[in-house]
């Protein structure tokens, strides 16, 4: 049978995305194919949803797979990745694809820790990553970047004073604790604080992103509110640990992005400090705070459990000396912030396809 456009594309039809649940054909993954029928050889073009996206082998293993099948093994495939990351855009802050907010109810329970080691794992993996630290009552985000002592520059711009990110392991950084001296309160009242949040985010000259990482504070009042209202994130992530108190926090803030003045899309729900683990007893996990608390936050509300953090002696040492623990290659903090970003990037790619699909 002569090869021809249609009979490739059957036959890549076969290969169903698993996060949006359609084939790679009809989603419109397949950019561009040729083939040379002289040499036997077919080249075909995917574009990804997010250059961070965790299927990249998946897809060129069933590319492979079924076109070989299709057209006999001695063909051979080459594959070739681009990628366009989807999500909408904010008018005052066009260059953004995705805002993304990590919160919770409750203080201590690893917000900046997740947020700092989130971007970390996102830029390794080739995607643009801003950081925006919006805790600018205690600002920690210097301190887990190792950039205490940072002081960021001014561009004019359009006759406009804008302040330029810090970049650092690939991440351009901003945080209230470049502009305050360190140790000093800053005791504002809250619509003072949702002012001065929404300047720090305008008025920084943050580059093309495909993803803005915010670090929220604790709780559900001005601040929250602001950067649901006027900026329109892609979605929220929820920490909480498995303790008791912590739940019924992290509960209260998934309820308000879920209000209907606000309607901020839950990505998903991360448990940290899961349980104790130290390499002296690698087989055991101590359930020091509970078991499965975050599991069954994301069950009762029907969201997706985006998975869980262990508590490691290494991650407190490690984020004291500024190096987020996503830096370090094979170790179990690592894997399981990785494990943790590529769910992330799965459902919010997932959230971006089906609202664009909505508003066709």
């Amino acid at each position: 049978m002569k090869v021809s456009e249609e009979r490739i594309r059957r036959a890549l039809s076969h290969i169903i995305d698993p996060d949006l649940k359609q084939d790679i054909v009809t989603a419109g993954l397949v950019a561009g194919l040729a083939w040379n029928e002289e040499n036997q050889k077919v080249s075909i073009s995917l574009q990804l949803t997010t250059p961070a996206c965790p299927l990249k082998s998946y897809f060129e293993s069933q590319v492979r797979r079924v076109l070989q099948e299709e057209l006999g093994e001695a063909w051979s495939v080459e594959i070739a990745f681009t990628a366009q990351t989807i999500g909408g855009s904010f008018s005052e802050l066009p260059q953004v694809k995705n805002v993304l907010l990590v919160a919770s109810g409750k203080g201590g329970v690893g917000k900046s820790t997740l947020s700092v080691n989130l971007a970390v794992c996102l830029a390794k993996r080739g995607a643009k990553v801003g950081l925006l630290d919006a805790d600018i009552y205690g600002p920690s985000v210097p301190i887990l970047m190792g950039l205490e002592r940072a002081k960021p520059s001014v561009e004019e711009k359009e006759s406009r004073p804008y302040l330029l990110p810090i970049y650092k392991y690939g991440v351009y950084v901003m945080s209230m604790g470049f502009l305050v001296p360190t140790g000093q309160a800053t005791p504002w009242r809250g619509p003072m604080a949702s002012n001065t949040l929404r300047q720090l985010l305008t008025d920084t000259l943050w580059p093309e992103l495909d993803y803005l990482i915010v670090d929220m504070p604790p709780g559900t009042g001005d601040i929250q509110i602001t950067m649901a209202q006027q900026f329109r994130p892609q979605g929220a992530i929820i920490i909480t640990t498995p303790q008791k108190v912590a739940l019924a926090d992290a509960e209260k803030a998934l309820s308000m992005f879920k209000m209907p003045l606000i309607q901020v899309p839950i990505i998903g729900i991360v448990e940290n400090m899961s349980y104790f683990w130290t390499p002296l007893l690698p087989e055991r996990k101590f359930y020091i705070f509970g078991e499965k608390g975050g599991r069954m936050l994301a069950e009762k509300y029907e969201v997706p459990f985006l998975g869980e953090i262990p508590l490691i002696e290494d991650v407190v040492q490690e984020g004291d000396r500024g190096i987020p623990s996503a830096l370090s290659e094979g170790t179990p903090m690592s894997e399981a912030f990785s494990r943790v970003a590529d769910e992330v990037v799965r459902e919010v790619a997932r959230l971006a396809f089906f609202s664009s699909v909505v508003c066709r």
